[in-house]
């Protein structure tokens, strides 16, 4: 049995919380983050709207492809999500919280709990995060 994963990222931007928030809350803006296509196939019905929480968003590599529920959301400051198929990786909980940071600008800090499935993927989902974050 391979070792569960937690992966705990931060990262301060200059940017004010609500333009952070429009990045990372919005799916379309978030994907533009990510290697691959990604679409929001399920619109949320709760807090945040379309991409608030019951949202799902499809992140396509290729032929293969990961869904991303969205179970938590507090505007301009919260979003959690999990995913709910065709990943190589299982029981993921994904929490992002955008606070003010001293001095200005947002301190992103972004928590991923997830057990592999596969020999190496932890190591390769942390590496995709941390890509992510970096050009956040």
């Amino acid at each position: 049995m391979m070792a569960s994963r937690n992966i705990h990222l931060t990262k301060t931007v200059k940017a004010p919380r609500e333009v952070v928030f429009a990045w990372l809350g919005d799916h379309d803006k978030f994907g533009s983050l990510l290697p691959g296509k990604t679409r929001r196939i399920i619109d949320g019905s709760g807090p945040g709207g379309v991409n608030g929480t019951g949202s799902v968003r499809r992140v396509s590599f290729g032929v293969s492809y990961t869904d991303e529920k969205v179970t938590g959301y507090i505007p301009g400051e919260y979003v959690e999500y999990t995913v709910i198929e065709g990943s190589p990786i299982k029981n993921h909980l994904g929490r992002i919280r955008l606070t003010d940071a001293a001095g200005g600008g947002t301190e992103i800090d972004y928590r991923i709990e997830f057990d592999p499935r596969i020999p190496f993927t932890g190591a390769a989902t942390e590496l995709l995060v941390r890509s992510v974050i970096g050009a956040a």
